[in-house]
């Protein structure tokens, strides 16, 4: 029974304080190779655990904190401004951790459902919390989780925010289904997994708030600089995903770019040594552009691939509802946004079809086409096992060309320098479809060698979809656009059957 339950005292927090204060000064350099990981392995489980149990606290600081509560709530009657602040001075942490953890403690707090909310009780004294009998926790998934050692802080908090952003949209059955598909699979990824994961969920389950958000994104979007006493410009800004597109393209290609050049160490000479980091390269790449763009006609062709590809389902397309992605963009875009996108220059709207419909191509081309690696980035949605960003990352064979690997969707896999290097090295095998791509470690990492899917559809889970909203039909001027794709993609079609010299790509990215 929840009213039997024990109560957490500060007593029980300093035994284990001071064991765990006696374990750390122990020194751990001797320890083989085997028990090191070991150990890490279960640290990492108990900050998790008291992670749990920290949030758990925050969370009841946060709901005793309530400004309408006598005095302005716990936090202001002890003498800070609110709960996060309280949190963040107590802790000596930042205010955004404070956050996390009031948010990942919401997980344990009574079901807003449950009719019954404990009374603040604390009084300006400091007297005694009436004792209550609290209903279950508001997600019980995440908290058990997190009891157990599964789910960090950050990751319960991800999962616990999306999840109050659908708290209205969908039923409580079809709420509960979904908070235990993200638990299950957050339990063995990182917290910037776990973001995709869940702003991909929360997009497909609540459309019309996901285009409600954009819109708003949109409007506050900005930008400015000032200079300062020193005679440094400091920028700062925010956009939306559509308008940061193609300025995250631009730049993460250039600064990939360099970044390459820089490995490579080409030059002996110290002077010519590229000692630039990564933030230096990418204002440089900016500087460069507006350089470009005040009418230098000089500037040497860059090698910098900057096309940006919009994808959507067809049906999406003609009905003007549902979600398409942008490359190199983490969250989903609904398909209105995608569409405007589509009209401008160096955009190719990528309409998808069947499994691997886009190009199968054989073992006449050693390289893949762009055709092919925008077809990979589709499936793989970056690196496909560490989810880097599409611009880290370049299409590899996984049987090698030398060995008789054809370059076709099948045998192809996109992968960021690191991860290429690992799976050679330590010997992953990689399984791969027209539309899936799993991972097969090797018997020192997995003796049983169980397969981990990749790619896109590692982040993705089963999502209930809202009642149906109503949403304007199609228009004329739609159904006019996909027709003016269709002529273009058929006029390229007849170039290309015709034996012209045309290595641009298809304008729907379909096959002639």
């Amino acid at each position: 029974m929840a009213g039997e339950a024990a109560v957490v005292e500060a007593a029980d927090i300093d035994r284990v304080s001071t064991l765990v204060g006696e374990l750390a000064a122990r020194d751990v350099s001797a320890l083989s190779k085997d028990q090191l990981l070991a150990l890490h392995a279960s640290i990492a489980r108990v900050e998790r655990q008291v992670g749990a149990l920290s949030s758990r606290c925050a969370g009841e600081i946060a709901r005793r904190s309530a400004p309408d509560l006598p005095g302005g709530g716990l936090a202001r009657r002890e003498g800070h401004g609110n709960a996060k602040a309280m949190l963040s001075k107590v802790r000596g942490g930042t205010m955004a951790g404070a956050q996390k953890a009031m948010q990942a403690g919401e997980a344990f707090l009574p079901r807003p459902s449950a009719g019954v909310q404990p009374a603040e009780s604390d009084t300006a004294q400091g007297g005694d919390a009436e004792a209550a009998v609290a209903p279950g926790p508001q997600y019980p998934a995440v908290a058990r989780a997190s009891v157990a050692g599964e789910l960090s802080v950050d990751a319960a908090s991800l999962i616990v925010g999306g999840l109050n952003r659908l708290s209205d949209r969908l039923e409580d059955g079809a709420l509960v289904a979904l908070e235990e598909r993200l638990v299950s699979k957050a339990v063995s990824m990182a917290a910037h997994e776990v973001q995709k994961m869940v702003a991909r969920a929360v997009a497909r389950a609540d459309r019309a708030g996901h285009e409600r958000r954009e819109r708003e994104n949109h409007e506050a979007r900005y930008l400015w600089w000032r200079q300062d006493h020193e005679g440094r410009v400091v920028i700062h800004g925010q956009m939306d995903a559509v308008t940061a597109a193609p300025v995250i393209a631009v730049l993460e290609q250039m600064t990939t770019r360099d970044v390459r050049r820089q490995g490579r160490k080409e030059s002996a000479d110290p002077s010519t040594v590229d000692s630039r980091t990564v933030g230096q390269m990418r204002i440089d790449a900016l500087f460069a552009l507006a350089r470009h763009s005040l009418g230098c006609t000089r500037t040497e062709k860059s090698g910098v691939r900057t096309t940006i590809v919009v994808r959507m389902s067809m049906s999406d397309l003609m009905s003007g509802r549902g979600l398409g992605s942008i490359d190199g963009i983490e969250q989903p875009v609904s398909v209105g946004e995608l569409r405007r996108l589509s009209g401008d220059a160096g955009i190719i709207p990528q309409v998808l079809g069947r499994d691997s419909e886009i190009l199968d191509q054989g073992e006449r081309e050693r390289l893949f086409t762009d055709a092919q690696r925008i077809a990979l980035l589709g499936r793989d949605g970056g690196c496909a096992k560490c989810h880097a960003p599409p611009e880290h990352c370049e299409a590899h064979h996984i049987r090698w060309w030398q060995h008789g690997g054809t370059s076709d969707l099948s045998n192809g896999v996109m992968l960021c320098t690191r991860c290429h290097h690992d799976i050679h090295r330590q010997g992953w095998e990689i399984a791969a479809s027209g539309g899936s791509v799993s991972f097969i470690p090797p018997p020192p990492i997995d003796p049983g060698r169980s397969p981990s899917p990749g790619g896109s559809a590692a982040l993705d889970v089963e999502v209930p979809l809202p009642p149906e909203l109503d949403l304007p039909g199609v228009t004329a001027q739609d159904e006019e656009m996909v027709r003016r794709w269709e002529r273009e993609h058929q006029e390229w079609a007849a170039r290309h059957e015709g034996g012209a010299d045309d290595t641009a790509l298809a304008p729907l990215g379909l096959p002639a």
